[in-house]
């Protein structure tokens, strides 16, 4: 992970910023305020001591619930714990709810969302983009606990001692699917090997994407991934990462920005809640999930129009459980958006050389933007969004202008055009099948 953000990733960082009013993959951190209290309790309590290993036995596992209105933070902070979890080994996998990609009725599709975005952590910015996948994930895992083994290393020596801890530890590591050890062990071993065809036919299976069924059987994989093993695979997913030692453990990150539950029929929400309650969160909790934090994000009618109608999920979602990102211990809202905005400034900084100079002026129209934004949403959905992707707007216009005062009718119309490019961006991204 990178220290200190450098001109071109503070480039992507308000770019993206202003898209979207969103931060990019990588750069959540470089932005965050208000958040960094909880952020290093679950470090601390979890990450550090709660998920890791003690005296040969698993490190356990743990469940929270991200709460906030759409454009409030719940992007941001599952962004900035996944930095967390990177900086500690642990492997991420960002999730996107959607009743498309990843409803949690289908357990096949919930472990396929999860195998195609899971990655270790990034080395290089590229990373980020080109490491998602579980079959790119073992690889790298193997490729650092072996210097250089798959990425160019042509020491023979390296490649035998890999080869036989694939082949002995990594065979021999108990998981409850062996089926989906197998496919890594052979996945490895094909790389190893150069096999390029076997490695690829593992692939596949790993993410759980269609494959031929004899093709599989010839290389030992007879398990099938359907609805009846997709929570198995992913609970053998957690358990191969902390068991052998590739990683320090797991950490799951759902977002539900879209309320894709209230979207399903009462029978399937059924079946979303069971999967959640009984072979995610209870066995997270009971350790059957080894070494995983899960942080499931979601708006706050998940507990008043969902939660409510079972009980037992109702329970599991006590106070101890929530994170409620509305209101953050104190913080005023204006004084929250003002320190969002002044995050920006400084990025913006290092992005572009003609950036507008700090001063008394450029502080004041930050403040009429915090106030108009605050104004316009009254603390609602997406007030911290809106906000955002304001100020990165106000910055680049003086750029070109230089810094000039603003009214609150020149922040209205600022927002305006805000508003309108995160409808389009959320837009673009509804009809790409996305979040």
């Amino acid at each position: 992970m990178l220290d200190k953000v450098d001109r071109r990733a503070a480039s992507r960082i308000i770019h993206s910023l202003a898209e979207s009013g969103q931060p990019p993959k990588l750069g959540a951190s470089h932005l965050n305020v208000g958040t960094e209290p909880i952020i290093r309790r679950l470090r601390s309590d979890y990450l550090e001591d709660l998920l890791t290993p003690y005296d040969g036995q698993d490190g356990g596992g743990a469940c929270k619930w991200i709460e906030a209105n759409y454009g409030n933070g719940k992007t941001q902070f599952l962004r900035c714990m996944q930095e967390e979890a990177w900086n500690l080994n642990y492997v991420t996998a960002f999730v996107e709810l959607s009743q498309d990609e990843c409803p949690l009725d289908r357990p096949e599709r919930v472990y396929g969302a999860v195998a195609r975005s899971i990655q270790a952590r990034p080395l290089t910015p590229a990373d980020v983009d080109r490491g998602c996948g579980i079959d790119v994930m073992f690889q790298q895992l193997l490729d650092r606990k072996f210097q250089g083994v798959l990425s160019g290393n042509p020491n023979g020596e390296i490649r035998a001692q890999a080869v036989a801890w694939v082949e002995s530890s990594l065979e021999a590591t108990p998981v409850e699917s062996t089926g989906f050890r197998t496919a890594v062990v052979q996945h490895l071993l094909a790389k190893l090997n150069g096999d390029t065809a076997k490695a690829s036919l593992a692939a596949v299976y790993l993410r759980g994407e269609p494959g031929s069924g004899q093709e599989l059987k010839e290389i030992g994989l007879y398990e099938k991934l359907d609805k009846s093993s997709g929570f198995r695979f992913l609970r053998s997913l957690c358990q191969l990462l902390q068991r052998s030692e590739l990683a320090a453990g797991t950490a799951l990150l759902f977002d539900e920005a879209r309320r894709s539950l209230s979207l399903m029929s009462s029978k399937a929400q059924k079946i979303a809640c069971e999967n959640l309650l009984l072979t995610v969160i209870n066995r997270c909790n009971s350790g059957e999930i080894p070494g995983t934090l899960f942080l499931y994000a979601v708006m706050p009618e998940f507990f008043t129009e969902f939660a409510t109608a079972y009980p037992a999920l109702q329970q599991r979602c006590g106070p101890g459980t929530r994170i409620n990102l509305e209101a953050l211990e104190g913080i005023k809202e204006i004084d929250l958006l003002k320190m969002m905005g002044e995050k920006i400034t400084e990025v913006f900084a290092i992005a572009f050389e003609d950036a507008p100079p700090a001063g008394a002026v450029l502080s004041k129209n930050l403040t009429c933007v915090a106030e108009r934004a605050l104004r316009q949403t009254m603390v609602g959905s997406g007030t911290r969004r809106l906000m955002v992707s304001t100020w990165v707007r106000a910055l680049q216009q003086f750029r070109e202008t230089g810094v000039q005062p603003l009214s609150a009718a020149d922040a209205d119309r600022l927002m305006e055009g805000a508003k309108q490019q995160l409808d389009a961006s959320e837009a673009k991204t509804v009809a790409s099948g996305g979040e």
